[in-house]
């Protein structure tokens, strides 16, 4: 199982990297967590956040969340979270067809696209992880 500290510690290195240069092996570890631990950022730490760390955060959740890997509870709690957060009016950022759509939306001019080629794998219900995190049901996002 991760440790949320570290996960954490990961989130916010993402967060500084601004999704320019963040580390491959970050965006593996938020991956697994998101996917596989039943990991959900923390409100109240995420609101501490400046705008554009706020946003960052709210895409990489929605990003994860959009996978099937997970089951229903999972995402609905994710989405939640990401409804709380999101602006209602984020900044105006011209579409790039090189950047993920949803990143354009939270107002980034940098999205996950680049470090996708490493979480690609981890995305599979099939994937062996060793955890001893309990899924909420079985019901996965089809």
């Amino acid at each position: 199982m991760l440790n949320k500290h570290d996960i954490n510690l990961t989130l916010s290195r993402i967060v500084k990297s601004k999704l320019v240069i963040a580390d491959p092996n970050d965006m593996v570890l938020l991956a697994l967590a998101f996917w596989h631990e039943g990991f959900v950022p923390d409100f109240d730490w995420t609101k501490e956040l400046d705008e554009d760390g706020q946003h960052i955060v709210g895409y990489l959740t929605e990003f994860f969340a959009g996978f099937n890997v997970l089951c229903h509870e999972e995402r609905e709690q994710l989405l939640r979270f990401v409804n709380k957060l999101k602006p209602l009016t984020p900044k105006n950022i011209a579409p790039d067809e090189y950047r993920d759509e949803l990143a354009t939306e939270w107002g980034l001019e940098h999205d996950i696209t680049p470090y996708f080629e490493y979480l690609s794998h981890y995305q599979t219900r099939h994937y062996d992880h060793k955890s001893d995190y309990i899924r909420p049901s079985s019901n996965f996002v089809l």
